[in-house]
């Protein structure tokens, strides 16, 4: 029985996580205690995943009103990074904008560091009351940060690593919030895929996040599976909405081997089910960052599962932060799982949305509790 060791290498860098494999001889049939082991793998996996199957009763992860209302036009810039998902960020903002009375502007910032340093210059010029910055790496914009500081300009971000080493507030969607949901996205492969063995990360190394993702799967894999093997294959964020399913088609063409795959953002899968079917490719994977075209592939079964975030719930909840980074208002987040759970779930066919733009509401009245805590009404 082949078998492959997995092994992760020291620290945590945009590089993909280093594996080892090691073969030993032997029948190539299944022996009864390897059916026990990956019976107890997948065992141990479900029960990991029990905070994210979507029960339970969800809360706000600040509850706590405001110490004031929100003045009528307060201006707020949204850092639009240019993605699919940045677009259902920006959807997804203009309820409580419309709720609160916000002068909402978005301002693009492109891909490359001269657009982005231009770009925020130009945030800078505006001057607006906050700025919310979804998944842009505080790097390319470290001067405009210290201008911004001076002028008592305050940025909430969703999906950002190092907040807190430029410092911007922490995100609530940080490093271990990301590393918490990778292990939930190692722990569904094994469950998903009934105990395999042989794995791979599409990994997206412009997104800082995709790191933390990536080693959280890689050791819950290792916990739950010793002797799995987890492949890093990289794929460049221009490839996104493109050439991303061929990349992934190529990839599981040269490993045949390959039986389960986990990706950084789902957007890798969308157009990918035809694709291999059309190669004759029967591999079945999970992602995270779940766009609508997901969602409509898992409902027609096309599509496994993915690891559903409440983007609704996230974009409100990086609002609420920033209004109260605003007010100079003090707060506390939850623990790591907790925060992940608060706004995960593991979706498949069974329980998937039946309004793949809404997509997954982990708390139904959400709005209405942080309208109750923003003193409106």
């Amino acid at each position: 029985m082949h078998r492959s060791t997995l092994a992760t290498a020291a620290g945590l860098t945009v590089a993909a996580l280093t594996l080892t494999a090691c073969t030993s001889g032997g029948s190539t049939e299944p022996t009864t205690a390897d059916s026990a082991e990956a019976g107890d793998a997948v065992a141990q996996a479900s029960a990991f995943l029990a905070p994210w199957d979507g029960d339970g009763n969800k809360q706000l992860l600040i509850d706590e009103p405001l110490n004031e209302p929100v003045a009528e036009g307060t201006h707020v810039v949204y850092l639009d990074v240019g993605t699919p998902v940045s677009a259902v960020m920006w959807a997804n903002l203009q309820t409580p904008a419309e709720l609160l009375g916000l002068n909402l502007e978005r301002v693009e910032v492109g891909r490359d560091a001269q657009s982005i340093n231009s770009a925020m210059n130009t945030v800078v010029e505006l001057a607006p009351d906050g700025i919310i910055n979804i998944t842009l790496d505080p790097i390319f914009f470290e001067s405009q940060i210290e201008e911004l500081d001076a002028m008592g300009i305050p940025i909430a971000s969703g999906s950002v690593m190092n907040t807190v080493e430029y410092g911007l507030p922490e995100a609530f969607n940080g490093p271990d919030w990301m590393t918490a949901n990778g292990e939930a996205l190692g722990a569904a492969a094994i469950a998903r895929s009934g105990g395999a063995t042989e794995f791979v990360f599409y990994n997206i190394p412009e997104f800082p996040f995709s790191e933390y993702e990536q080693a959280g799967a890689a050791d819950k894999i290792g916990e739950l599976c010793p002797d799995c093997t987890l492949r890093v294959v990289d794929i460049p964020i221009a490839e996104l909405g493109s050439t991303a399913a061929d990349r992934v088609v190529s990839d599981l063409q040269a490993h045949p081997e390959t039986e389960y795959f986990i990706a950084a953002v789902d957007e890798v899968q969308i157009g990918l089910p035809a694709k291999l079917s059309l190669a004759g490719i029967d591999v079945k994977g999970i992602g995270m960052w779940t766009a609508p075209p997901n969602y409509e592939q898992i409902a027609a079964g096309e599509e496994d599962a993915t690891l559903s975030v409440d983007l609704g719930l996230m974009m409100w909840t990086v609002l609420d932060q920033l209004l109260r980074e605003m007010q100079g208002q003090a707060y506390e987040w939850p623990d790591a799982q907790t925060r992940a759970a608060n706004l995960t779930r593991v979706t498949t066919q069974a329980n998937v949305p039946e309004d793949p733009v809404r997509g997954y509401v982990a708390i139904p009245d959400y709005q209405e509790q942080f309208a109750a805590n923003w003193l409106v009404g």
